[in-house]
């Protein structure tokens, strides 16, 4: 036995088409201290859509990236994200854990658009209320992810030597980063508003509706930042490079003026004009995914959106939305939840890293509030 051995503080590893985020922080409530942040850049073709497709090849840029980053230990939360998990907020009349457990696998056919033997499933009571008739009601967030996806996660991880201590839902890990804390007076008053929080990654958008940190509905698309790039480079004949910047700098109509000068007036109209149809569809999909989710019972009104990922670098792509769905959007920053920085990047670096930091800060932070 180790007499003085020390607890390795978990890497988040937030996994995306294009690079690889890891946090590491040490939590000791209610201080947060930011160890370590580190972003790498991966290959095509090695995720895709959340979904690790190479687990050899991902293993290879993991181990770089870990050793590139210098992280303290090897123990790792991971992320997912995709099409194959699925998150849902059910309501159970009042029972013990052994029959609610019995209740749900019977039931969970009904909710799972996938052969239940082919998925990992779990489930979690979330909050107990009485309704109108006096019947005490359980609501119960209810998880399945299949078997084969995560297990791609496994493999790659096991491959570049680190430790899985766990994976959850990348939804999940932005409420914990994002989510405003509830005020002592309020704990335990039912919830008046909910938030929405929009995570866009190169590949996925995830947009989560919760309240009091308790998830109410939860959708993931593929409709993402990698299509406002692709129909640049389609579109205007241009390299994936020079369309990302394009994106950045003159992005869509609005309050943000374009920030180069070096363009001139048909350039901009005509990356405006481009970008504009991308961005009707995914704010078309994001106005269908509430107005679905205000059809529901259990549903309360959304007050504010927060957006995160690589969305927010999309020039006034933030404002489209705020104008669409009629809601307040701003720009999450995890670095909230931080109380002091003692990683080898610079205040200004991680500000700048900030929205896309989100997920990975919230893995790092697990249960902790």
């Amino acid at each position: 036995m180790a007499l003085f051995a020390m607890r390795q503080e978990p890497i988040g590893l937030d996994i995306g088409k294009s690079s690889i985020v890891g946090v590491q922080l040490a939590v000791k409530s209610p201080a947060v201290t930011l160890l370590n942040v580190h972003e790498k850049g991966i290959p095509d073709g090695l995720v895709f859509e959340g979904e690790i497709l190479d687990p050899e090849g991902f293993a290879v840029e993991l181990k770089t990236f870990i050793k590139e980053a210098r992280f303290k230990g090897k123990t790792v939360r991971m992320g997912v994200g995709n099409q194959k998990v699925i998150v849902r907020t059910i309501e159970v009349p009042e029972m013990d854990e052994e029959e609610l457990r019995g209740a749900i696998e019977f039931q969970a056919q009904d909710y799972i658009p996938m052969p239940l033997e082919e998925v990992i499933l779990d489930f979690q009571v979330v909050r107990r209320q009485v309704d109108a008739e006096g019947v005490v009601r359980q609501q119960v967030v209810l998880v399945a992810a299949q078997k084969d996806m995560v297990q791609q996660y496994l493999v790659a991880a096991r491959k570049a030597g680190l430790t899985v201590e766990g994976i959850d839902v990348s939804a999940f890990a932005l409420i914990r980063a994002l989510s405003s804390p509830v005020s002592f007076v309020d704990q335990g008053a039912p919830p008046e508003a909910a938030t929405g929080f929009l995570h866009m990654t190169s590949s996925t958008s995830t947009l989560v509706v919760a309240a009091d940190g308790i998830p109410l509905f939860t959708r993931i698309v593929s409709l993402a930042y990698d299509n406002f790039i692709n129909v640049l480079v389609e579109g205007q004949s241009m390299g994936a490079d020079e369309a990302l910047v394009l994106t950045e700098l003159v992005g869509l109509p609005g309050p943000d003026d374009t920030v180069a000068d070096d363009y001139n007036p048909d350039t901009v109209q005509a990356v405006h004009t481009t970008l504009n149809r991308v961005a009707e569809q995914f704010v078309g999909e994001m106005r269908r995914s509430l107005d679905y989710y205000q059809s529901q019972e259990y549903s309360l009104p959304v007050t504010r959106i927060i957006f995160s990922g690589r969305g927010p670098l999309l020039r006034n792509l933030d404002h489209r939305i705020a104008d669409t769905l009629a809601v307040p959007v701003e720009v999450g920053n995890p670095l909230l939840r931080i109380t002091e920085n003692k990683s080898q990047m610079s205040d200004a670096l991680v500000a700048g890293l900030s929205p896309r930091l989100a997920v990975a800060i919230g893995l790092s932070l697990d249960e902790v509030e």
